[in-house]
């Protein structure tokens, strides 16, 4: 039987309006989940994930990308560099989710309230999660929200980790992906306590 391939997100902004360093860190980021045979899953558009999705097909690697329209060629940001293209109908919104389930784990680069949101359904589903240090605009912002052991609430979920380099992210997310206790939301009641 093969083994299961890694699914690795890379979340982010599909602006160009960040740093330049932002972009190419996501490109190296998706050349080191290729180098790791794992399958890259982005939102599909421009921005970070479609540096992230070039340096995958750089290293030969395979991408995936979660698109929000029912139709590709209707999708105004549309990233190259996609092998296989999900339409969804479901908007940006309603995207996230499927992105989320279908990632082991994801790794964050700068992004906005739509990389908050898939951060925190990730967080929601006990997935690890991984964020670029000083890669702009959210990414920066996440300490703030986190508790002094790196949780977002009371359930302590999965503890987010964060990175500098994109080898190190990626090699921290594999690591955590394969300690992952399999804990999520599921498992509590509406008054953040466990169900008895």
């Amino acid at each position: 039987m093969e083994m299961h391939r890694l699914q690795i997100g890379v979340m982010g902004s599909w602006t160009n309006n960040l740093p330049e360093s932002s972009y190419l860190l996501a490109e190296e980021i998706g050349r080191e989940i290729a180098k790791n045979n794992a399958i890259l899953f982005t939102g599909g558009s421009t921005g970070i994930m479609e540096y992230a999705m070039k340096g995958c097909k750089n290293e030969k690697g395979t991408t995936i990308g979660i698109i929000a329209q029912n139709d590709y060629k209707k999708y105004p940001y549309l990233g190259k560099h996609i092998d296989i293209k999900i339409n969804t109908g479901m908007g940006e919104n309603g995207r996230i989710p499927i992105l989320i389930n279908s990632c082991d784990g994801i790794i964050c680069v700068g992004g906005g309230v739509g990389t908050l949101s898939e951060i925190t359904n990730a967080y929601h589903q006990g997935k690890p999660i991984i964020v670029m240090e000083n890669s702009g605009a959210i990414a920066n912002k996440v300490k703030l929200l986190l508790d002094k052991d790196g949780y977002l609430d009371s359930k302590r979920l999965v503890k987010i980790e964060f990175a500098e380099t994109a080898k190190t992210a990626v090699d921290k997310l594999i690591k955590a992906i394969s300690t992952n206790d399999g804990k999520d939301s599921h498992a509590y009641g509406p008054e953040y306590g466990k169900r008895s």
